[in-house]
């Protein structure tokens, strides 16, 4: 629904220029922008679950928080996997993301790295109803207090939601 929703849109952006990407004097604009126009998915269908915990697990508060601190943050979107993964004292195959090396000099900057999560619209098959999968788009930004923005290399995790009491919730992401 999400993808043919911005097929739609780029369509319907279309002009009468006959240069490619141009339009009324603006320029091309990228897939993912468009989708920030697009309505973000239901937080309560395993869909937005997915796009809302990785949009927290993937902005970072470098000034303020540790690394590893957004798994936290994202506490009530995870469901049992990642929540053992959370409170375990010992070290799991499940990592958290990594933030690089850039992580202490973009809290010396006084930096904030937001993340647009967008999920790719289909799911993957499966036979079991409890269980999900999805391809979700990750664009991360280093903003500084200045205002400079710094976009960083955008990546695509498979995040898996699985229905718990509470509904569902984000169980794994690679």
């Amino acid at each position: 629904m999400l993808v043919v929703s911005v097929a739609m849109l780029v369509v319907s952006c279309g002009s009468d220029s006959d240069e490619p990407g141009q339009g009324a004097g603006r320029p091309p604009t990228s897939t993912t922008r468009l989708l920030e126009r697009v309505p973000a998915p239901d937080p309560a269908s395993p869909e937005g679950v997915a796009v809302e915990a990785l949009h927290e697990i993937f902005t970072w508060y470098p000034a303020t928080e540790q690394e590893g601190a957004a798994l936290g943050r994202a506490r009530k979107w995870l469901g049992p996997s990642l929540i053992r993964t959370l409170d375990s004292t010992t070290p799991t195959a499940v990592e958290t993301p990594k933030a690089t090396v850039r992580w202490a000099d973009w809290g010396k900057a006084g930096a904030t790295v937001e993340a647009f999560t967008f999920a790719s619209g289909a799911a993957a098959p499966g036979a079991d109803p409890n269980r999900q999968q999805y391809k979700i788009g990750i664009e991360q930004t280093v903003v500084y207090p200045d205002g400079r923005r710094e976009p960083l290399a955008p990546s695509t995790v498979v995040a898996t939601v699985v229905r718990t009491t509470d509904g569902w919730r984000l169980d794994e992401f690679h």
